[in-house]
């Protein structure tokens, strides 16, 4: 066997040692529960890939509402059309946009994305989390109460 036969088989079998040294080396520090990976998981804090899902980006498709920085406010029912915000070809924006909306009185949301539909009823005390991709979207809220509904727009976690 001459020198150039060997260094094939010498590189695949350096790859082999470094990938099992890898796998060793994480499990014996992975100790096999969640609470170890809290410590190194903490320090990335804000880098979700998800933007906030803001008033600006929202437009009155059809119904009596309104929205302000911190709040919806609906009228009966009310669609929302959510903007597409895709970017060029090599945009670094998030790919998604996010919310959560917590509901002041019972309602029922229900989002348009990307072809699917889907919707849940919520009330005061529980929240919905609503995610959009690049296309945008609807943003349906139907009030089930006589006076308007108040949703408040947060963060999402």
């Amino acid at each position: 066997m001459n020198e150039e036969n060997r260094k094939p088989i010498i590189v695949v079998v350096s790859c082999g040692v470094i990938a099992i040294l890898v796998l060793v080396f994480g499990v014996s520090c992975g100790g096999g529960n969640d609470d170890s990976a809290a410590d190194w998981q903490g320090g990335f804090p804000g880098t979700a890939l998800a933007a906030k899902l803001t008033a600006a980006d929202l437009a009155v498709q059809s119904g009596s509402c309104s929205a302000s920085d911190t709040q919806l406010v609906v009228t009966g029912t009310c669609v929302f059309e959510v903007k597409d915000f895709g970017g060029g070809l090599f945009s670094f924006d998030p790919p998604t946009k996010r919310a959560r909306l917590a509901p002041q009185q019972p309602v029922i949301v229900s989002l348009f994305v990307q072809g699917t539909r889907a919707e849940q009823n919520s009330g005061l005390g529980k929240t919905v989390d609503v995610t959009f991709g690049t296309a945008g979207g609807q943003l349906g809220v139907a009030c089930l109460a006589i006076e308007p509904c108040v949703l408040q727009l947060q963060e999402a976690s």
